[in-house]
């Protein structure tokens, strides 16, 4: 039944623009991921033998669609987005080997399929201009700011950005946002933000969240202040915190100059111990350069100071708390955020004449000593159809430090990913 009324949403979906006169996109993905193990096969500290039961060759596929429509005073945006998860693994891993548990599991796994398809809404959101010059945003939309390429640190409602992929889409927030336009030169936001909480069917006025932005639009230079209140009163139960912070973007003869800077009361990371929140004022940070060669090659460094990230003696506390991982701890293991100072490079170099496009990235903690270096080739069979080769080597330069790569099950993956884009 689940599969027939799936059927019909995406089916209204697709004939919704024909009627309506809207712009209908989005892409599917087929993902062909290998998996390299060690000399100890996929045992780590995060799997010890092999519980999450992580093969050498996995196949995945998604889709997203995103509608879109409007008029001169009006528009509406909805993304959808359909992922495929080996829900069977997760299944196991939390029967914790015991008998009854796992023939349950294997039961229901040959009944229903090991994996599942979970559908999510993205984006939702419908926006008017009340005025010339004030619009009125309500709705699940993207509240990113910043002008980082991996980081953002003054990006105070959105979910963390991924630095591997930062080109990745995120799943927006609800909230109701006002925008002024004063001139060409400035533009104000203010938003009221709803956070998404699990396993909550609503919240408590005092939940709701408050936030501003303020952009300035110089020859040559372009500035952002924002600022987020977090009204509830209540230090440490949840990672929205009161924080201020700035941001500039600034052409310096063609090399693009910029920066962003915050400060936040409380961490949004819980302490090693994975159960309480440091509740101190906390410093971010971010400096980068971008510039694009005569030969097209387009070249990005950045310098993250991550003040949430944890200190040498902290991941060591979180090792040993990692005896007995819960979602909370888990959660924390980012690649990009679980130390203090990071730098990225990210070099894309396309050839137009051969429609393919070479991507370099290199991500490194010098604190940690976490390494993460990412190669791709993007190859284009036509305006719609286009393949991407990635390798992704995570290695670990300390000595003896506990880093974001010393637990992991897998260090070294090759993936392809054909994509179709309508």
């Amino acid at each position: 039944m689940k599969r027939i009324l799936l059927i019909i949403f995406i089916t209204t979906v697709l004939l919704l623009p024909i009627f309506a006169q809207a712009d209908f996109s989005g892409s599917a993905d087929i993902t062909f991921i290998g998996n390299i193990p060690e000399s100890d096969d996929y045992n780590s500290l995060l799997n010890p033998g092999n519980i999450l039961g992580i093969q050498d060759f996995v196949m995945m596929s998604a889709l997203i669609a995103k509608l879109d429509a409007g008029d001169e005073s009006t528009s509406f945006s909805a993304w959808f987005s359909m992922k495929e998860y080996p829900i069977g693994q997760g299944l196991l891993t939390a029967a914790y080997l015991d008998p009854t548990q796992t023939g349950a599991v294997y039961e229901l796994v040959s009944a229903s399929g090991d994996k599942i398809y979970t559908f999510d809404l993205m984006r939702l959101s419908a926006n008017v201009y009340l005025t010339d010059n004030i619009s009125m945003e309500i709705g699940r939309q993207s509240m990113l700011t910043g002008y980082g390429y991996g980081w953002n640190p003054i990006d105070f409602a959105n979910p963390l950005k991924n630095p591997a992929d930062p080109d990745a889409d995120l799943r927006g927030v609800d909230a109701i946002a006002l925008r002024s336009y004063l001139g060409s030169s400035t533009a104000i936001k203010v938003y009221a933000l709803a956070p998404q909480e699990l396993l909550s069917a609503g919240l408590d006025y005092g939940e709701i969240k408050l936030g501003t932005e303020a952009v300035f639009y110089l020859p040559g230079l372009e500035f952002r202040l924002a600022g987020f209140w977090d009204y509830d009163q209540s230090e440490g139960s949840d990672a929205y915190t009161p924080s201020v912070g700035t941001a500039f973007m600034l052409d310096l003869f063609g090399i693009g100059v910029y920066g962003e800077a915050a400060a936040r009361k409380g961490s949004r990371n819980y302490l090693p111990d994975g159960l309480t929140r440091d509740t101190n004022w906390f410093f971010s940070g971010l400096a980068g350069l971008e510039y694009t060669f005569e030969s097209e090659l387009y070249a990005v460094i950045e310098y993250f100071y991550n003040g949430e990230g944890f200190d040498k003696s902290e991941r060591a506390d979180y090792q040993t708390a990692l005896s007995f991982p819960t979602y909370n701890l888990l959660s924390m293991y980012s690649p990009g955020y679980f130390a203090e100072h990071y730098i990225l490079i990210n070099l894309m170099q396309p050839y137009y004449d051969i429609d393919t496009v070479i991507n370099l990235s290199a991500l490194y903690s010098p604190d940690s000593g976490a390494f993460t270096i990412m190669p791709s080739l993007d190859y284009s069979f036509s305006g719609n159809f286009s393949a991407n080769l990635a390798y992704t080597g995570m290695f670990d330069f300390s000595d003896n430090d506990f880093n974001e790569v010393s637990a992991l099950p897998v260090r070294h993956i090759v993936s392809s990913v054909f994509t179709y884009s309508y």
